[in-house]
């Protein structure tokens, strides 16, 4: 059996939930780290879409034992209705398939406020994740064990009187009348969390020590980690290798360091995009690749393949694997461009020739249009990494099975 991580290589939406999902149909235990309600994966099984905030994507199989880590802050009003939306759905939610880590934080309306306050000029998803981990950090948030031994009501005092200041001496905006209201809703939907609450680092350690089938997934994408990322437009999180070793207390040695790769790149929110694209071939990948976010709507912002980003996930994350998704996307364009290197500021672009048939769907390498392969084959002799599998669509079985070691990277 093998341990292995899923990460987003780019600045995420690069479709880890498709590929966690189907790697999950055989793990006995999946695992999100990292991030909360403001990461959204889409999971597609059959007509049967599923949108994931915070329940890592392994659920939708119903084979294994799903973890919320203690490296992620959980909106409980959020999760309980994810939870009754895939339960309405079929998918079975219980706690022999979900736990939550005992110590991870919680995000309350008081995070949320806050986050509408301070961080627009991030362009975050105002879901109170930055505020929540900040709170975190200063020992001054509050966790499930806390819940659980009822001992949260002087911090959530506390927060709630520097928080009603700062609003109103410091940003000069009235305080919410209906504030207690929605931390009493808060509060009570984390009581009906409990019963998927528990010391979680001890069930992953035990399910790596009798050789189970583990899965870490995390969520955004390496170039928002908040150290390694286009600082300090970030996700407040560490999205990168080094968050599943915190993020759920138990060190494991990777077998598979899986990173996810999107065909072009996108990014929502602000933030330096250097191969953005402002005319209609950032429309047509917007449009092909329905490029709109899973957990806002917002469009995510389209350009062409950057290389010298790629290295420096590899050079992070040691990805010993690529998976290369949306490649059906690029069908009908007549030259595709990518960045093979940087003049200060400005990409360097090598030109390639385009493809019009469609590819959506097909599981055979063999055939693919001969500038699609070239494509591929390009991007992985440039990586030195090979990408195990190739996304052709939308559905779990529009997979291209290719390469398991980098000697079988052709060259040319």
């Amino acid at each position: 059996m093998s341990v292995s991580i899923v990460m987003g290589a780019q600045w995420g939406d690069e479709g880890k939930g498709k590929i966690v999902d189907t790697l999950a149909e055989k793990a006995d235990l999946v695992i999100r780290y990292q991030g909360g309600a403001n990461a959204g994966h889409t999971v597609i099984h059959g007509n049967k879409k599923y949108v994931l905030h915070l329940i890592p994507s392994g659920i939708i199989s119903g084979q294994s034992v799903n973890i919320i880590g203690n490296g992620c802050v959980v909106d409980p009003i959020l999760l309980l209705q994810e939870i009754e939306i895939l339960r309405d759905q079929g998918i079975t939610v219980d706690p022999r398939h979900l736990l939550i880590a005992e110590n991870a934080h919680i995000v309350t309306p008081l995070h949320k406020w806050l986050d509408s306050l301070q961080n627009a000029h991030i362009g975050t998803t105002k879901r109170g994740i930055g505020p929540a981990y900040e709170q975190k950090a200063r020992r001054n948030g509050i966790r499930f064990d806390m819940i659980a031994e009822d001992r949260y009501q002087s911090i959530l005092d506390s927060q709630l009187a520097e928080i009603q200041k700062l609003t109103e001496t410091v940003y000069h905006q009235e305080f919410p009348d209906n504030m207690e209201d929605e931390l009493t809703e808060c509060f009570r939907s984390a009581q009906k969390l409990l019963p998927f609450v528990k010391e979680t680092s001890s069930v992953i350690a035990q399910a790596v020590n009798s050789g189970k089938e583990v899965l870490y997934e995390g969520a955004q994408g390496t170039l928002l980690d908040i150290d390694h990322g286009t600082y300090p437009f970030v996700t407040s999180s560490s999205t990168t290798i080094g968050g599943a070793y915190t993020g759920s207390g138990v060190y494991v040695h990777f077998d598979h360091r899986i990173g996810i790769v999107k065909s072009y790149t996108t990014r929502v929110g602000e933030g330096p995009f250097p191969t953005e694209l402002f005319d209609e071939d950032g429309e047509k990948l917007r449009q092909n690749g329905h490029e709109f976010g899973a957990t806002t709507g917002r469009p995510r912002r389209c350009g062409w393949l950057d290389l010298p980003l790629l290295k420096k996930a590899i050079r992070i994350n040691g990805f010993n694997s690529l998976v290369l998704t949306k490649i059906s996307c690029l069908s009908g364009f007549d030259t595709l461009k990518i960045a093979v290197d940087y003049h200060g500021n400005q990409p360097i672009y090598q030109e390639l020739a385009g493809w019009q048939d469609p590819v959506e769907g097909m599981t055979d390498w063999n055939t693919l249009p001969k500038n699609c392969q070239y494509y591929v084959q390009f991007i992985e002799e440039a990586l030195g990494v090979p990408f195990g599998m190739i996304s052709t669509g939308p559905d779990r079985d529009n997979i291209i099975v290719r390469h398991t070691s980098a000697n079988d990277i052709p060259r040319r």
